[in-house]
């Protein structure tokens, strides 16, 4: 069936509108010519409504977001009694419950975020809060306990902290994995089924947002099988890619399966493991991002997880074997460690850029290291608002460099490859949300907008999540619409160049295509 869109505003990518569109019997967008051909015509009138490439996610967690939500949800709790209640309640209907997993808990709540605040609630079994900025865990007693660090000396760590009283005794703050894998590798696993579950149900948060495309950026081991699992019983609707996480103390030891995995799942035509994921520093939220001048509240420069020779290493490794490099950087200092290496690198696979995540706090300096080296910003213009997550920087940061970050204009005017992400579970997997973040840098009427001198336009922002995400992913042929591509596109429920922020905050996606076909029917 071939499908005639008009009666709308419809945006091509790239900059081009066009007043109708064409697509042919294989889903493929053509000409009318080609349409007219065609012996089953399908009219579609947009009435008013907004027809874009559709997008991609170039930096997501689905899978992890799916276990999430198989766990205990405190998302919108924001004070310490409604937590407690939340769990004890949880607790008390669960009596057979061996480990209370929570997600995720705000940073900023009000009250002491100790052991001894979660004891008063729930004692008896481990209790796991991630935090909202998931490089944190809130813990109790018991967590502390089975994970043998209230019986012994604390151990040492490569990168992170465990936050201890005054007595040294841990807290039950844990920052960064290093320190979050003690407790988190004690948890019961999932069974394989389990976890196909929990990605179909993200699949379907992912495919709502308009998504038709997403990387998934933390794959360790026994991740990347649930996905091929899935696909082998034909439960994937989407494409996705996979990023293998890349530890500083077992990178060695990894590698074969990294290799083993990627050949396997490079046999599916819907899944591909092409990149390799590293941390090269933390989060502002926990003052372990790698700055060049120190953090106000410890006046520490933050942390480098890798050193500068382990890390070149470990890049030319990867690219000598065809794997994209995909660094989380987050500082400025760390920001110029990433660049630095990269440009020390072994040459990087044809049509596989390295792409540096995240990149909060840059300069222009560093802007144009990156052009030179031809690399890919992957940025989460969710972030880039004034709300809780935004401001818990303030006191690390400093009110000047805090209104500096997410310079996405800046980026984009440096002629940069900008894709856009979510970094979901981190925040919303909404697509809409994003692009309303990127355009008027406020995610809500009520706060004022983070720095606006900083917002972009609406196709440069749909753009991001389509055309400039599919070249970060190495798909240079795909993410537009026009004629020979194919027909990957969202309809949204009105038309964008025509709303304020309040229009932009409601708006909906009706329809998401792959292939000529709609998802969501």
């Amino acid at each position: 069936m071939s499908q005639h869109f008009q009666g709308g505003s419809i945006y091509l990518g790239l900059g081009s509108y066009v007043d109708e569109l064409f697509v042919d019997d294989q889903g493929i967008v053509c000409d009318k010519n080609t349409f007219m051909k065609s012996e089953t015509q399908y009219e579609i009138d947009l009435s008013g409504k907004m027809l874009v490439p559709a997008f991609r996610d170039t930096h997501s967690h689905p899978l992890f977001a799916g276990r999430e939500a198989q766990g205990l949800n405190i998302t919108s709790i924001h004070n310490i009694d409604q937590l407690g209640s939340a769990l004890k309640t949880h607790r008390e209907s669960n009596p057979s419950m061996t480990w209370l997993d929570a997600a995720v808990y705000d940073r900023s709540i009000s009250g002491a975020q100790t052991r001894q605040t979660l004891d008063e609630y729930v004692s008896d079994i481990p209790v796991v809060l991630h935090a909202d900025d998931h490089h944190t865990l809130w813990v109790n007693t018991k967590a502390l306990e089975v994970a043998g660090l209230l019986q012994s000396e604390l151990p040492s760590l490569s990168a992170g902290r465990i936050d201890v009283d005054e007595q040294g005794i841990p807290t039950g703050i844990l920052r960064e994995w290093p320190a979050m894998s003690l407790v988190m590798d004690l948890a019961p696993a999932n069974t394989l089924q389990e976890d196909v579950q929990a990605l179909l149900w993200a699949e379907q948060q992912l495919i709502q947002a308009g998504i038709v495309e997403c990387q998934d950026a933390w794959i360790d081991r026994g991740m990347a099988e649930v996905y091929l699992e899935a696909d082998s019983q034909d439960l994937l609707k989407l494409d996705y890619k996979l990023a293998f996480r890349a530890d500083v103390q077992s990178f060695n030891d990894d590698f074969p399966y990294f290799l083993e995995l990627s050949k396997k799942v490079n046999e599916s035509p819907r899944l591909k493991a092409q990149a390799i994921k590293f941390f090269v520093d933390g989060v502002f939220g926990s003052a372990t991002a790698s700055v060049s001048e120190p953090y106000l509240s410890s006046k520490s420069f933050g942390e480098l997880n890798w050193s500068e020779e382990a890390l070149i290493e470990a890049l030319s490794l990867a690219h000598q074997n065809g794997f994209q490099v995909h660094i989380h950087a987050i500082g400025d200092a760390g920001v110029s460690f990433a660049l630095n290496s990269i440009g020390k690198a072994s040459p990087r696979p044809q049509g596989l850029n390295p792409v540096i995540a995240h990149a909060e706090l840059t300069t222009p300096n560093l802007l144009a290291q990156a052009k030179q080296l031809d690399v890919n910003l992957c940025m989460q213009p969710y972030w880039a608002q004034n709300n809780g997550m935004l401001l818990s920087c303030r006191d690390h940061l400093g009110d000047d460099r805090l209104y500096s970050l997410y310079a996405i204009k800046d980026m984009l005017g440096a002629d940069l490859n900008v894709a856009f992400s979510s970094d979901w579970p981190v925040s919303t997997p909404s697509v809409l949300a994003g692009i309303t973040v990127a355009v008027f840098r406020q995610g809500s009427a009520n706060m004022p907008a983070h720095n606006p001198a900083q917002a972009i336009s609406l196709e440069q922002a749909i753009d991001a999540y389509s055309s400039s995400a599919c070249t970060l992913l190495g798909n240079n042929e795909l993410g537009t619409l026009i004629p020979g591509q194919p027909f990957d596109a969202v309809v949204i429920d009105r038309n964008l160049k025509e709303e304020d922020l309040d229009g932009f905050l409601t708006a909906k996606v009706l329809a998401t295509y792959k292939a000529g076909n709609n998802l969501l029917v």
